[in-house]
């Protein structure tokens, strides 16, 4: 009997510990947290097969797709849409062709505008980002040399210059309290070389740490050829990525660190190995017609991770969409819907995009909305005047 009693014993044990270890070994497992699934990426490694494009409708991914016409009147003409970010419940629009940040709420209604541009005290020149702060809960807009924050009302907080008045910062985030990061396509000369990440500590107002180098032939190209912000944000960490680089960064609290590659196969490249020409003032993308692919944009939510990317010899982006459940990668020339993609900022609930009211046409038809939606359409194609940025949410199923 105890024989009987001591072989069950071990039965038990053994399975137990069988079952923690198959658990603890395992390269792929999602992240719970507050009941939602964060699927990694399987070995931190995206494989992509250009070769093989896949069919694939808009609605596989996403159960309908949202319009928000922004407000239009005299007072309220955006020109060149650069960035927008959805917070607390209201859109802050940068446009970068009039330096100004407009504010409008959920529904498309202005709200209020930041436009100081001057040479006086809490005023500025020429804006290049836009960003939120949310430790500070404060709007910051970067010109090439300083920093301008302002309250959720707009109001001028402080300005405040960045470390080095010799270059000309592009983009900036709060990666904690204390900590900003600067991205600069111009050449630093640092110590550490021809660096164009910046580690600021705020409170002592210096530079604590610079890295990722870059080849002086795209100097020129991305300051002409940026369109958005190199950074993006996901469960509460930023990412940072560069067009010529298959490596996707995490911007660690003291440094970048590897997060994922992108892996083409044959259509790999070392970006240092390429011999680019350098481009002359009307020739600002010379060259780049000829690389393999470039990384346009990328985001990624708790089962997604989107990109854009142009291939060599076009001039249109195709999409790639990595589902990190199921380990599968698609690389998408055009959507069944046959009209254009343009991902903006990825989040769980939706992707966010934009258009101009002359090209909404080329990312909507009516039969891919709702009755309410439709309408809005039909509105907006009746115009008679031109009209505000329109806001594209595609929300996921």
């Amino acid at each position: 009997m105890k024989l009987k009693y001591f072989l069950i014993f071990l039965l038990i044990f053994f399975s137990c510990n069988w079952e923690k270890k198959t658990f603890e070994t395992r390269s792929f497992q999602p992240i719970v947290d507050d009941s939602c699934v964060n699927y990694p990426i399987t070995d931190n490694r995206i494989r992509v097969d250009l070769n093989n494009p896949q069919e694939t409708s808009l609605f596989d991914y996403f159960s309908h797709i949202e319009l928000i016409p922004l407000e239009t009147n005299n007072d309220v003409l955006i020109g060149n849409c650069r960035e927008i970010i959805h917070y607390q419940g209201r859109y802050y629009i940068f446009d970068i062709r009039q330096h100004r940040v407009f504010v409008f709420d959920n529904n498309g209604k202005f709200v209020f505008q930041i436009n100081k541009r001057g040479r006086g005290p809490g005023e500025y020149l020429i804006l290049r980002d836009m960003s939120i702060n949310p430790f500070t809960k404060n709007i910051n807009i970067v010109d090439y040399y300083s920093i301008h924050s302002y309250d959720l009302s707009g109001k001028h907080i402080k300005t405040s210059p960045h470390h080095n008045p010799m270059i000309a910062v592009f983009n900036l985030i709060a990666v904690n309290e204390k900590t900003y990061v600067f991205w600069s396509p111009m050449k630093a000369n640092s110590e550490s070389g021809s660096c164009r990440i910046s580690y600021y500590d705020v409170e002592e107002s210096k530079i604590f740490h610079e890295e990722y180098e870059l080849d002086n032939i795209f100097e020129s190209i991305v300051i002409v050829t940026s369109s958005h912000s190199p950074f993006y944000e996901y469960n509460g960490k930023w990412f940072f990525y560069h067009f010529v680089d298959n490596v996707t960064y995490e911007v660690g609290p003291e440094s970048l660190i590897k997060a994922y590659t992108w892996d083409f196969g044959r259509n790999n490249y070392n970006p240092k190995k390429l011999n680019l020409p350098y481009p002359s003032n009307n020739q600002s993308s010379l060259g780049l017609s000829t690389l393999p692919y470039r990384i346009i944009f990328q985001g990624q939510n708790k089962r997604y991770l989107m990109a854009q990317i142009s291939l060599r010899n076009s001039r249109n982006f195709v999409s790639l969409i990595y589902d990190k459940s199921t380990n599968e990668c698609k690389y998408i020339e055009r959507f069944t819907e046959s009209v254009v993609f343009l991902s903006r900022k990825v989040t769980n609930e939706y992707v966010l995009s934009w258009s101009s009211h002359d090209e909404l046409e080329n990312f909507i038809t009516e039969e891919m909305l709702d009755e309410t939606n439709r309408q809005k359409f039909k509105d907006l194609m009746k115009a008679k005047e031109e009209q505000n940025t329109i806001i594209i949410k595609y929300h996921f199923k």
